[in-house]
């Protein structure tokens, strides 16, 4: 079955609240990197009739990154939110890293409604898998709320990427203020720099 591919306006497309795949910094910086060398070469973004995003969100965020007008996507609308959500997860289980508190935390939210059987076949998991993920987890009403808190955490930690332009000449001055401040990379840098800068004002 062959799926028309549509432009859409970055800026109408929202990403999901539960995708539970996460990019580092570095991770992104080389997405980021094959972007601008050789443009949207990789898969269109897929979203719903509300211009959700159900797979692609890190590729449209490297688009926002870069100030794309629009993004290639394709139009899918599940069945129903957790149709949504197990194509989300068997889609990313097949690249990227993902939040295994997160994971535990949806897994466990559609077992309530589904079968291991219907689980394993459209998120890529085996059926073993799901049932070593779910004994992991130790359900309680208080460990999943422990898991909201730990993905919250998790997801308010994700690096940032910063998109600013300078002089050449102020570059220079960054450069410089950074190879003199304290801290093990750029943003604890600039952090430190910034830090000491606010207590003088």
């Amino acid at each position: 079955m062959y799926t028309e591919t549509v432009m859409v306006k970055t800026e109408s497309i929202t990403p999901n609240d539960y995708n539970p795949n996460s990019m580092d910094e570095s991770q992104f910086a080389s997405l980021v990197a094959d972007f601008q060398e050789n443009g949207w070469v990789g898969q269109p973004v897929i979203i719903n009739e509300q211009n959700v995003i159900i797979d692609g969100e890190h590729r449209w965020r490297c688009a926002k990154f870069l100030n794309y007008e629009k993004v290639p996507t394709v139009k899918f609308n599940p069945k129903d939110e957790d149709h949504q959500k197990m194509l989300t997860i068997g889609w990313n289980a097949k690249r990227g890293d993902m939040s295994p508190a997160k994971l535990a935390g949806i897994i466990q939210e559609l077992n309530q409604r589904h079968t291991l059987e219907d689980m394993s076949s459209k998120m890529g998991f085996s059926m073993n898998d799901i049932r070593e993920r779910l004994a992991s987890t130790m359900v309680t009403a208080e460990f999943i709320e422990e898991l909201k808190k730990q993905a919250e955490n998790h997801d308010a930690n994700v690096p940032l990427l910063m998109n600013f332009a300078v002089t050449k000449e102020q570059e220079l001055v960054i450069q410089e203020a950074l190879e003199k401040a304290d801290g093990k990379t750029k943003g604890e840098k600039l952090t430190s720099v910034c830090l000491a800068y606010i207590k003088e004002n």
